[in-house]
C-alpha cells in the first residue's frame, strides 16, 4: 500500500507545495519492496527514481579495499536522492536495505521531469531536496573529521541514535570506520 501523505508531509517539511503539484508527484509513485541486506542500487548503473523510505532503514556504502563502507543509514520517512540521478550519470555507490520488509516508495525520473515541465514551482522543491542531500554529506564529513573513534561514537549517539538502535553492529563499525572489535569495545564503555 502506498503511504502517499506521509510523502507528501516529506516534502511540505522542505519546502510548502501545492495540492495540485503533490497530486502531480503522487501519480507517478511506485511501490518498491526489499528483503534486508538487499541492494538495489549499484555502481555504474543509472539511477532511475528517488525514493520515500515508507518503512525500513536504507544504507548507502562505497566499495573498500577489502568490503563495502557505509557513508550513510537513512530510516522511515527520509528521501534519497541516488548519486547521478539529475543529470543521469553512473553513480558510484551501492544503496541496499539494511532491515527485512523496506518499503520504498519510487517517483521515477522520467516522471519528476513531466513534473518540471508542467510546474515550475516544483524546481524549488528538488533543488531544496537536493541542498538537503548535499548538507547530509557534509555532515558525514564531519563524522570522519573527528579523529578519535570514541568521539566519533560520541557524536553518532547524540545525532544519529537510531543507528545505535536499530542497525547491526558491524554496519556500524563500518560508518564509523572502525574495526568490529573497536566499536563493540566502544559500545560496551571500554577503553580501545
Amino acid at each position: 500500500m502506498i503511504d502517499s501523505a506521509a510523502f507528501v508531509q516529506r516534502l511540505n517539511r522542505t519546502k510548502s507545495i501545492t495540492l495540485k503539484l503533490a497530486n502531480a508527484l503522487m501519480e507517478g509513485l511506485r511501490v518498491n519492496r526489499f528483503d534486508a541486506q538487499e541492494t538495489f542500487i549499484s555502481p555504474g548503473n543509472l539511477p532511475s527514481s528517488l525514493y520515500f523510505i515508507q518503512s525500513g532503514i536504507v544504507r548507502g556504502s562505497i566499495e573498500g579495499e577489502s568490503d563495502k563502507m557505509t557513508t550513510w543509514f537513512k530510516q522511515e520517512g527520509d528521501i534519497i536522492i541516488p548519486q547521478g540521478l539529475f543529470n543521469q550519470r553512473a553513480g558510484e555507490e551501492y544503496i541496499s536495505a539494511v532491515s527485512a520488509k523496506t518499503v520504498l516508495l519510487a517517483l521515477p525520473i522520467n516522471h519528476i521531469q513531466k513534473v518540471l515541465e508542467s510546474y515550475p514551482e516544483a524546481k524549488e522543491l528538488f533543488i531544496l531536496l537536493i541542498s538537503e542531500t548535499t548538507l547530509n554529506g557534509q555532515y558525514r564529513e564531519k563524522l570522519l573529521r573527528i579523529s578519535a573513534a570514541k568521539d566519533r561514537y560520541a557524536f553518532l549517539s547524540k545525532h544519529e541514535d537510531f543507528i545505535l538502535k536499530r542497525i547491526p553492529h558491524y554496519l556500524i563499525a563500518s560508518y564509523l570506520n572502525v574495526t568490529k572489535e573497536t566499536f563493540s569495545r566502544l559500545h560496551k564503555g571500554l577503553d580501545y
